[in-house]
């Protein structure tokens, strides 16, 4: 053991004094480069154009950092700084790029860092109505590769006639039975009118659509009206007990005798009651006033159908006619001159 204490100790001797100096400064270098590195921080800086940096620094403002570096943000960049984590940070630009906005005919340039069409719209000081719309849609990024187009929209109504055609409706009647091939017009028709309100959608000036939102008769149609022949076809329109074979299915008695037509512009009969088509005129000691009555002819060519006791006449009291058909005109009345016809009392 001493001599290998001994042989060791020679050894170390033998090292030249030179090689402890070396040591010696180079742990002096290594404890101050040590103590330099724990006192820096670490921070690396880029752009989103693809520039880089890093820095060993003891500056932590995003100012200096950036002039340090040399990747110097522009007003309309975005600045990006996060929090030391111990000694390491980052700090990011997002380099704002030309946007372009075409709106009224004026191409507007703004630059933005990132951001949306609705953002580059308030940047160029352009505004939306209600119903404008942009190419491409408000809430897309906005891009310098794609330029954003403003449509305006507007709406306006505009109001057209159009005709409503009238029809043609037949009155049926046996009274034309000796001239079948006799009609009468009623009523003349006429066309009516409807208002069509049309809304039109104008993009950037241009008509896009045309839709129909509504359509309002102003005036109503008059359809003509035609009184034809028709066998068997009342010329009164009251209605009563079922008709089978020309006889009503029930009533109380039946008169037959002689018939005359009239007509008059006043509009109460005798009775006090009105006067119209399916109104006669009677003996009242025969047919008392109100008595429901079916009249047709003996032959049956003839129907006057239901009707209604309201009227009387000379002749009617004297007996020299049943009854006396009303007609609303004096060429009806005069039409048919004297028939033989059945008068049954209905109620």
């Amino acid at each position: 053991m001493t001599k290998f204490t001994e042989h060791l100790r020679r050894r170390v001797l033998a090292i030249p004094a030179k090689f402890y100096v070396t040591l010696l400064t180079l742990c002096c270098l290594s404890l101050t480069l040590f103590a330099l590195f724990s006192t820096l921080n670490i921070v690396y800086v880029s752009d989103s154009h693809g520039a880089s940096r890093m820095l060993l620094t003891r500056v932590e403002d995003p100012e200096e950092l950036m002039d340090l570096s040399g990747i110097v943000a522009e007003e309309e960049d975005s600045v990006y700084f996060t929090a030391f984590n111990g000694n390491l940070a980052s700090l990011s630009i997002q380099r704002a790029v030309p946007i372009t906005v075409y709106a009224d005919g004026v191409e507007h340039v703004t630059k933005l860092a990132g951001g949306t069409v609705a953002e580059a719209l308030e940047a160029c000081g352009v505004t939306l109505g209600e119903h404008d719309y942009t190419e491409p849609s408000l809430h897309t990024a906005a891009s310098q590769d794609e330029p954003i187009t403003v449509h305006r929209v507007e709406y306006q109504d505009t109001v057209t006639y159009e005709s409503i055609p009238y029809e043609t409706e037949y009155v049926y009647t046996s009274l034309y039975y000796r001239n079948k091939k006799r009609t009468t017009v009623m009523q003349q028709g006429k066309e009516g009118t409807n208002e069509i309100t049309h809304r039109l959608r104008i993009v950037d000036g241009e008509v896009e659509s045309s839709q129909v939102v509504s359509v309002v008769m102003t005036e109503a149609p008059v359809n003509t009206v035609i009184k034809a022949y028709k066998a068997g076809a009342p010329v009164s329109d009251l209605s009563g007990p079922e008709v089978v074979n020309g006889v009503p299915s029930s009533y109380t008695a039946v008169y037959t005798g002689r018939a005359t037509g009239y007509s008059a512009s006043r509009g109460r009969g005798a009775s006090g009651l009105g006067l119209g088509y399916g109104t006669v005129a009677v003996n009242p000691n025969l047919i008392p006033y109100g008595t429901k009555l079916y009249i047709t002819s003996t032959d049956g060519r003839f129907v006057y159908g239901y009707a209604i006791a309201t009227d009387t006449g000379t002749a009617l009291q004297n007996g020299s006619c049943l009854v006396d058909l009303f007609y609303e005109t004096y060429d009806e009345a005069l039409l048919n001159g004297v028939q033989q016809v059945n008068v049954y009392v209905v109620g």
